[in-house]
């Protein structure tokens, strides 16, 4: 990619906005009450806390993004043209974010935090902005497209973010058949859901790529960031659990995701042979 003046700039400011971020939730805020240190007798060194850390990379990065998105449609009234590349502006972005952050958090407030935990609070942050810019591009660019794929993925969110309960029943939370029976309603409905999407949406339906963005985007970036400035209680605005929108063990988390491409992917194709048209590029 060529330097251009542009995406440089926006990137330091959005550096900058992110960093004072992260000051404020590890540095400022009473971490007590931002990480819930204490809640269920959980320590800051606690794997739950620890989930916490992270996610609120997944929350800032939502905080970015409607900046992001404010920026580009101001400049884009103002110049009649979109000057800015998400692409650009993460590259510029990625090495000064990360290690603003480490240094946030393994050397600043109390108590400090592992270099493991800041660079895994750093990659959800920039894998947030991520889906979150390349989403806001594609709704610069043709909103009514971007419209489409986001309304279309919203039917996935369940399977997404209730995958999860295979294991609350080795936690006592919940029955083995009601932990099975709920992410295979949740896959069925996801499935007829798409599908139907697809035939609304007629000739123009999302392809399956831009889909499993938009369900990214809605179910890790947005619901989090909801959580925080909407679902929580007056006077403690905390960041929620990692255990709220990831299963804990890793071979199901990636079982999940899997899964969830396959059902878009199967929807797509099934679509285009019962309802065929042209599609949408992805």
């Amino acid at each position: 990619m060529t330097f251009r003046k542009e995406n440089f700039i926006l990137s330091v400011i959005l550096t900058v906005i992110a960093l004072v971020a992260y000051a404020y939730l590890f540095v400022y805020a009473d971490r007590k009450i931002v990480f819930l240190y204490g809640h269920l007798g959980l320590t800051p060194y606690d794997r739950m806390t620890s989930g916490r850390y992270w996610m609120a990379g997944l929350v800032i990065s939502g905080f970015l993004t409607i900046i992001y998105l404010s920026i580009k449609l101001i400049v884009k009234q103002l110049t009649k043209k979109s000057i800015f590349s998400w692409g650009s502006v993460i590259k510029y972005a990625v090495i000064p974010l990360t290690a603003g952050i480490v240094i946030l958090i393994t050397q600043a407030g109390e108590p400090r935090l592992s270099f493991i935990t800041a660079i895994s609070s750093a990659l959800a942050l920039e894998i947030g902005i991520a889906a979150g810019f390349s989403v806001t591009d594609d709704l610069v660019k043709n909103y009514r497209e971007t419209i489409v794929y986001l309304i279309s993925s919203l039917g996935l969110i369940p399977f997404l973010l209730l995958f999860r309960v295979l294991e609350l029943p080795e936690k006592g939370i919940l029955t083995m058949e009601l932990s099975i029976l709920t992410p295979v309603i949740s896959f069925a409905a996801g499935f007829i859901w798409l599908f139907l999407a697809y035939r609304v949406f007629r000739p123009h339906g999302p392809g399956w790529i831009n889909v499993l963005k938009g369900s990214v985007f809605t179910g890790y970036i947005g619901l989090p960031l909801v959580h925080y400035l909407f679902a929580t209680p007056k006077g403690i605005p905390y960041i929620t659990s990692a255990d709220n929108f990831f299963a804990d063990k890793l071979l199901l988390r990636t079982t999940n995701w899997l899964l969830l491409i396959l059902l878009v992917f199967l929807a797509d194709k099934l679509s285009k042979r019962v309802l065929p048209g042209k599609q949408l590029q992805h």
